[in-house]
């Protein structure tokens, strides 16, 4: 049937299981200047891999490959792009 999303909170403990064991979907996004020639990186500051990351995130459940990159753009560098402008490799 259709997905219906719900706001869910797991305390800390079931939230640390549940990522053990289930697969997490991703969209990262490879960020490439007009010309082709640099490729921006992220700088991350959270433990536990501090380090230069592509921009990205989780997906949420129900999220498209293009909404979650779309949605991860937005919260980590404050630019809104349509779905469109993102390509699925």
């Amino acid at each position: 049937g259709p997905f219906t999303p719900r706001r869910v909170f797991l305390p800390d403990r079931e939230y640390g299981l549940a990522l053990d064991a289930l697969v997490k979907g991703c969209s990262d996004v490879l960020v490439v200047s007009s010309n082709g020639q640099k490729v921006l990186l992220g700088r991350r500051k959270v433990e536990p891999q501090p380090d230069w990351w592509f921009i990205g995130g989780r997906s949420k459940p129900g999220d498209t490959t293009t909404a979650a990159a779309a949605r991860n753009v937005k919260r980590e560098l404050g630019l809104e792009f349509p779905e469109s402008r993102f390509e699925v490799v």
